[in-house]
């Protein structure tokens, strides 16, 4: 079966996601990043009816290639999307970033430049559909690994739209 990817209405923003939501998908699934204290900023992806955000992160360190977009600023890296920590999301949970009034704009302008690189979202799309196609053949040669490190997506993409039919005590 083939994926089709695309940026959330062909152009890429910055977009937080509640903590909330973030605490009820962990319920379901460990991996689910909870950044105390800290914004969860992503870009949003469209894989056929389920959007997802893709998680920034600027503790940038070695990770899976496969796995990671690292964000550069010349030579630099100085940001990281982590491919394997992505969450389907729902409209009511995420607000688009006004990137002009946040403390670190410049940071984010930096991060925004580099990913608009056209190269780059074919890079994002590209990996993107490889770790569903992967986590879709469980004989293929990365199952193991991708299944370990990864969201459990198809749980979540089960669960995700019951946040707002259940009560949200936290």
């Amino acid at each position: 079966m083939e994926i089709k990817l695309e940026i959330k209405n062909g152009h890429l923003k910055v977009y937080e996601v509640s903590g909330n939501y973030r605490k009820y998908l962990e319920k379901f699934e460990s991996k689910v990043s909870q950044k105390d204290n800290r914004k969860f900023y992503g870009i949003l992806i469209k894989k056929d009816k389920y959007e997802y955000c893709i998680p920034f992160t600027s503790k940038v360190k070695h990770r899976n290639s496969k796995l990671t977009i690292n964000i550069k600023n010349k030579r630099k890296v100085i940001a990281q999307l982590l491919l394997n920590n992505m969450i389907p999301i729902i409209d009511s949970e995420i607000n688009l970033v006004d990137v002009e009034k946040e403390k670190y704009s410049d940071y984010l302008k930096n991060e925004i430049i580099y990913l608009s690189n056209k190269n780059v979202i074919n890079e994002i799309i590209s990996k993107t559909e490889n770790i569903f196609e992967v986590l879709e053949n469980k004989r293929g040669y990365d199952y193991d690994f991708f299944k370990s490190i990864c969201c459990d997506f198809d749980k979540l993409e089960k669960v995700y739209l019951d946040y707002n039919k259940k009560p949200n005590i936290f």
